[in-house]
């Protein structure tokens, strides 16, 4: 025989399963916010949080139902209408998240939440001015919100406005010293400008705290020259990217960015109409190539570094197989595997390319085409730059290839991306294997 249970009311069961939504155990609040709709399916607090657990469990359709639910029962709540407008955001509908973030606002017109938001999707949509107007609403309420700061921050510094860039990074550090963020947007303002010495003595405060942290390791070796590594360690690659996974579409948004696309079209190129490839995504990030790889390929695989990207490539749902690993490496582990090696943005974490060009062809079959981008050097081999990524010369790409055994080589260039105003100018570089 078990004990009788206590019957409780729904606000108590609201609040348990808000203590179990918090601490992560979304079983248990799931279960629990179903009882109270059970018992009242007009629960607007019960449909509001469990669209947002939805939301983190990556069904961004239930989600908004639920909270579309929850705002026509309740409408004058500010918080639904923030959570509609991050889910809205996630789903790549700006427009809608404006919307969203506009009515909390006239709700709440103190909601700092809401105006940060609100200016991340305006950058989005490229009204950089009613962006930078939003956050200077915002510090204006509540001068004391570091996101805000490095928000406005990264929205100047994209328009080549360093100087005032900097000002509010290092205002934001001033609120939050040992914010990891903080201080690679600053060190990445300070190299822009050739203050090398301030980087400098910022990244090696960094190292007083945390000493073996690898992204201060890696910036003080590209900005000195010295120890400088081969490649980006592990360490650095999976810091990095875990660090902005889940945001990582919506920067790039903001960066115009195009080295998927334009390595997509050289693989479109070369493949023409195939639809029957082993295709592997080379440092597939959040899969921004995948869906447009998947219409070559019987087999798609992706593969990275970073655990925090391929959860996002995941839920593209292209991928028939995804892999944490280090590149090379994985080639080296597939020999003769694949008939299209893709890699967008990848090797500009890699100085020389020797070895993960032999990994490449060995990994490809006969005939196999090897598509990559890299940012353009005007040395004689490659560089590596202040912002951590490396840099290369044609000429040594070519040469690396031809050493490795590819043959028809070719280049194109153009602007990967637009970095603090500026264009950032690659290669797309096509190989095929003998």
């Amino acid at each position: 025989m078990t004990a009788p249970q206590a019957e409780i009311g729904l606000d108590e069961a609201l609040d348990i399963a808000l203590r179990a939504h918090r601490a992560g155990d979304m079983p248990v609040a799931e279960t629990l916010y179903h009882r109270i709709l059970a018992a009242d399916p007009d629960h607007a607090a019960a449909l509001h949080f469990l669209g947002i657990l939805c939301h983190q469990r990556r069904d961004p359709k239930k989600a908004i139902a639920l909270i579309r639910r929850a705002i026509a029962i309740e409408p004058h709540n500010p918080s639904a209408h923030i959570n509609l407008g991050n889910v809205f955001s996630e789903v790549d509908r700006p427009d809608l998240a404006v919307e969203a973030y506009n009515t909390a606002i006239d709700l709440e017109p103190k909601l700092i939440d809401a105006y940060n938001n609100l200016g991340v999707a305006l950058r989005v949509l490229k009204r950089v001015p009613e962006a930078e107007g939003i956050y200077r609403s915002a510090i204006a309420i509540d001068p004391t919100h570091r996101d805000v700061w490095n928000n406005l921050g990264r929205l100047l510094a994209g328009q080549g406005r360093i100087e005032e860039a900097i000002t509010c990074h290092a205002r934001a550090l001033e609120l939050e010293p040992a914010d990891a963020g903080t201080r690679r947007f600053l060190v990445a303002a300070y190299a822009a400008t050739g203050e090398h010495d301030r980087a400098l003595a910022l990244l090696r405060d960094w190292l007083k705290d945390e000493p073996d942290n690898p992204s201060a390791q890696h910036l003080i070796a590209a900005i000195t020259g010295e120890n400088t590594p081969e490649r980006a360690s592990d360490r650095y690659v999976k810091a990095l990217f875990d660090g902005f996974a889940s945001s990582f579409d919506h920067k790039l948004a903001r960066l115009d960015y195009r080295a998927p696309e334009l390595v997509v079209a050289a693989i479109d190129a070369c493949v023409g109409l195939r639809s029957d490839c082993v295709v592997l995504d080379a440092g597939c990030g959040t899969g921004l190539c995948g869906p447009a790889l998947k219409t070559h390929a019987r087999e798609l695989i992706g593969v990275d570094l970073s655990s925090g990207m391929l959860d996002e490539a995941a839920q593209r749902g292209c991928y028939d197989q995804l892999e944490q690993a280090e590149l090379t490496q994985f080639l080296r582990d597939h020999p003769g595997r694949y008939d299209v090696v893709a890699s967008a943005d990848t090797l500009c974490y890699f100085g020389p390319l020797d070895q993960v060009a032999a990994a490449a062809d060995g990994a490809l079959r006969q005939g196999g085409t090897f598509v990559f981008s890299v940012e353009e050097s005007d040395g004689a081999t490659f560089t590596l730059h202040p912002h951590g990524r490396y840099s290369h010369a044609s000429g040594y790409v070519e040469r690396c290839l031809s050493e490795a055994g590819f043959v028809a080589i070719t280049f194109t260039r153009d602007t990967l991306r637009m970095e603090r105003g500026q264009p950032v100018q690659g290669l797309i570089v096509t190989a095929i294997r003998e």
